[in-house]
């Protein structure tokens, strides 16, 4: 978050086009905070502390793909200096204002428990069980 707004990348695959939470894979015998700070700069060009963990989302595909999504959250020095990093697929990044982000598609689709933080800087809930959307 800066300025009461929520930072997303906006991710191109297979023709589509959604947004997600900076963030990404964890590779073997990485330590999650340091993947979250490796994914960081290879989307954003920035260096991240890792704070608290917000919630942890999961999601089941229809073929049994299992995701466990822990979110954090992180703080920036040089938030004024973000650009697009390595990953190729993150084509764009943007901060949304609590009333456009029902407005937009985001994997997976935590937009409510979100939009709670934002507005109480709380969580509800710490585990959250998500549909899988295509």
């Amino acid at each position: 978050m800066h300025d009461n707004r929520l930072l997303l990348v906006q991710h191109e695959k297979d023709s589509k086009t959604y947004w997600l939470l900076p963030g990404g894979g964890v590779g073997l015998g990485e330590r999650l905070q340091d993947s979250l700070v490796r994914e960081f700069t290879e989307e954003l060009n920035q260096q991240v502390t890792v704070m608290d963990l917000l919630l942890v989302v999961e999601t089941v595909s229809p073929q049994g793909e299992h995701i466990l999504q822990p979110t954090f959250l992180v703080t920036a020095e040089n938030i004024d200096d973000i650009h697009l990093g390595s990953d190729k697929r993150v084509v764009d990044y943007s901060f949304f204002r609590q009333d456009k982000i029902n407005e937009i598609t985001l994997y997976p689709d935590i937009k409510e428990e979100l939009l709670v933080f934002l507005q109480s800087s709380r969580i509800d809930q710490r585990y959250v069980l998500k549909s899988w959307i295509d």
